[in-house]
């Protein structure tokens, strides 16, 4: 009985799952997103690094320093380059995660509850464009973020960090993207960053001809209280 009990309440979890993730298309991103859980631990490896959690799976021709090379990711850098639009001025730009999709990750679940405590969160319209820096595709807004390529591939910060040749790769990347985004109305940018990934971000910054207005919050993995105040301050001031 406990059995049958355990199997009804897996299956009743995945068609609710279903429905609702089906809303946002694709059932290859379903079937992978109600195998997880809506808590979960991260664990560190024995370097101490966070060991990647990938729900929809990993891509093997996105993994590590090959990744750079790689058709679709160059297709995506083109179309974040050429053809995004930003749907609001006013960016909220945090890091990537281990954690795939990054929008299952602990982070991202208090920044989605943050923007909808400050009347912020619309999908449809949003008054706030949130976008993932990513090591590998460079910008990722939120409503792709379930979509291949974002959701399938696995280059560590660590790998990056280590390599001049990648880093000088992604500051021209970011470079190019940000100032062509500038072209097409982005204005105000809230940067939430660890060290690695705002070195990078930066670096891109001060060799761009152009750049919108800026505030760069501290980054901690423990708490948004200062994203939420800075957040809330500048959409005020620019949504008003």
């Amino acid at each position: 009985m406990p059995l049958v009990i355990s199997l009804a309440i897996y299956l009743l979890r995945a068609l609710v799952l279903k429905h609702y993730y089906g809303r946002l298309g694709g059932s290859y991103r379903v079937w992978g997103l109600f195998l997880a859980r809506r808590r979960f631990s991260l664990k560190k490896d024995s370097r101490g690094v966070f060991v990647s959690k990938h729900f929809l799976g990993i891509d093997p021709e996105l993994v590590g320093v090959k990744a750079y090379n790689s058709g679709v990711v160059r297709e995506w850098w083109q179309w974040i380059r050429s053809s995004y639009k930003p749907r609001s001025g006013f960016f909220l730009v945090t890091p990537c995660s281990n954690v795939k999709p990054y929008t299952m990750s602990p982070t991202s679940r208090k920044i989605k509850k943050m923007l909808e405590r400050l009347g912020l969160w619309n999908t449809e319209a949003p008054k706030v464009e949130w976008v993932y820096f990513s090591d590998l595709l460079i910008l990722v807004p939120y409503y792709r973020a379930e979509e291949y390529p974002a959701c399938c591939y696995d280059v560590p910060p660590q790998l990056v960090a280590s390599r001049r040749d990648i880093i000088e790769k992604i500051v021209s990347e970011t470079r190019l993207v940000i100032e062509a985004l500038v072209d097409r109305g982005l204005e105000q940018v809230v940067v939430f960053l660890p060290k690695i990934h705002l070195s990078i971000w930066e670096e891109a910054r001060e060799s761009a001809i152009k750049w919108p207005s800026q505030v760069i919050v501290r980054y901690t993995f423990f708490s948004i209280r200062d994203l939420e105040v800075v957040v809330k301050k500048l959409a005020s001031m620019f949504l008003s």
